[in-house]
């Protein structure tokens, strides 16, 4: 429910040439690295930028976000069955 309800206003941006990956996060020892599911929460999956993994630029935290996600949606079908 806090999940569902979470909102965040946000009031702009500087701008593409200034993006970047941020640091922070949810802490990799608080998940399942074999299925992304949260230690603390039964049945809830985490991935991608909400976790506290950076890497360099040039594709490593695409890499990380597709990488994950892809177990986390496989582990909640699974979770789900």
């Amino acid at each position: 429910k806090q999940l569902k309800n979470f909102e965040i206003n946000i009031k702009g941006t500087k701008g593409f040439d200034n993006a970047q990956v941020t640091k922070g996060g949810i802490r990799t020892t608080e998940i399942s690295p074999q299925t992304m599911m949260s230690k603390r929460t039964e049945g809830l999956f985490l991935c991608g930028e909400i976790l506290n993994i950076h890497g360099d630029c040039g594709g490593y935290n695409l890499h990380l976000a597709f990488t994950t996600g892809r177990i986390a949606g496989n582990s909640a079908g699974k979770y789900l069955k």
